[in-house]
This record gives C-alpha cells, sequence and structure tokens, in this order.
C-alpha cells in the first residue's frame, strides 16, 4: 500500500490511486466514525431534511450516513474530480442514488445559489481551505435564513479516535511518527475572528471529544 500524506500538502495532488487508496481507507478503517458523528450532527443541528451539502465529501461517507438518517436531499461535492466515481460507489452501494448527487465544487466557490440549503456539513476538509474566512462565507450564502452548518474534524469519541489509530498503526507502521492536526483552544480566537469575517453571529466553537467542530446558524 503506498503512502497517503493525510496532513501534508501532498493531498493537494489527488490522482486516482491516491483517490483510490483514500477511498478503501475511509470505507474500511474508519467506517465507524460516520454514523457517531451524522447522529451528533443531526441532535444538535435538528434539522432533518431540505437541501443538505457535503463539502469536502471524500467518498460521500458522510453524505451516505446523514442522508440515511434523515429525508435530506444531499449534494456530496469534493474539489477532487478523481474521487467522485469512488462517491458514486458508495452511494449505489447505500441505495442512496436518487437522493445524493456527487459534484466537483470548491468551498470557496460553491455551485449553489443563494439561500439553497438547509445544512451543510463537512469532516475533514477545514484544515485544508486556504481563506477560512471565504469558506465560510460561502456557507453562510448557500444557507437558507434559518439554515445551519456543522464542519470541522474528529473522530466522534475517544475511543473511535483510540481505534482508527490502532487500525491505522497496523496498516502504516510510520503512522505513529506523522504529524497529526489538531485544533487546539488556543485557536478558538483566531476561529471567533474568522466567525466575524464570515458575517455568522450565531455559531458555536466545540472542542471536546468528538474533535473540532464549528456548529453555525443563518438568522432568519
Amino acid at each position: 500500500m503506498s503512502k497517503i500524506a493525510w496532513n501534508s500538502r501532498g493531498y493537494k495532488k489527488f490522482d486516482a490511486e491516491r483517490a483510490q487508496e483514500y477511498t478503501r481507507i475511509a470505507n474500511e478503517v474508519f467506517a465507524p466514525i460516520y454514523p457517531v458523528i451524522a447522529d451528533r450532527i443531526i441532535e444538535r443541528c435538528a434539522i432533518e431534511d431540505g437541501l443538505c451539502i457535503d463539502v469536502g465529501s471524500g467518498p460521500a461517507n458522510l453524505a451516505v450516513a446523514v442522508t440515511k438518517r434523515t429525508r435530506f436531499v444531499t449534494y456530496a461535492m469534493d474539489f477532487s474530480s478523481q474521487i467522485s466515481p469512488m462517491a458514486k460507489e458508495n452511494i449505489i452501494a447505500a441505495g442512496l442514488t436518487e437522493r445524493i448527487t456527487p459534484i466537483v465544487g470548491d468551498v470557496h466557490r460553491m455551485p449553489f445559489q443563494d439561500d439553497a440549503a438547509t445544512l451543510v456539513v463537512s469532516r475533514g476538509s477545514m484544515r485544508f481551505w486556504k481563506n477560512k474566512p471565504t469558506a465560510f462565507r460561502e456557507i453562510r450564502r448557500v444557507l437558507k435564513p434559518g439554515g445551519k452548518g456543522y464542519v470541522g474534524g474528529g473522530a466522534g469519541s475517544t475511543e473511535l479516535s483510540e481505534e482508527i489509530g490502532r487500525r491505522m498503526s497496523a496498516i502504516d507502521k510510520g503512522w505513529d511518527k506523522r504529524p497529526k492536526f489538531k485544533y487546539r483552544k488556543n485557536n478558538i480566537p483566531y476561529f471567533e475572528g474568522v466567525m466575524a469575517k464570515a458575517g455568522f453571529n450565531r455559531y458555536e466553537i466545540i472542542n471536546d471529544d468528538s474533535g473540532f467542530w464549528i456548529y453555525v446558524e443563518k438568522e432568519r
């Protein structure tokens, strides 16, 4: 197995081989986290229908988990055209082709009209956003008044994080030595500034055993 640059600039070079490997690991190793994260999102946001956008969706694992539990029609959007076919395969396997559409798009300039979505979600892509205020402004633009967003990163619980670490170490002996990306408490003032620049007055920064997440709500 070749090595994925999970936490490096190598992520930008997302060729077909890298997309296939990323999908394999997401489907096999990380599979347990998506239902847990989806449940947290649904409970916190308390929205279960309308249009959902999964930003930086990869092979659509979170999009599938959220859509299965709700009545959403969902777009699984990723910047990589190489991973879109893998997302389609996962959507077909889940029996959700009528409700989830994979598309290629950039969070900094999303291909959606104003006030289109009731929910925007993302796991693991925020760290790669080149301009976070611009990205969050786009999220605010595409959300309907009263729409909500839940974006960030994490495994959903300490137990799941430890399990993922053990399984990844078994696959890649150098996993434990790789620098792990993690937002800390000293990043909170930075993200408060991002929220101000993006125009969000209603938000919550969550930094607990579920990971680092930002909940936002667009004013009615």
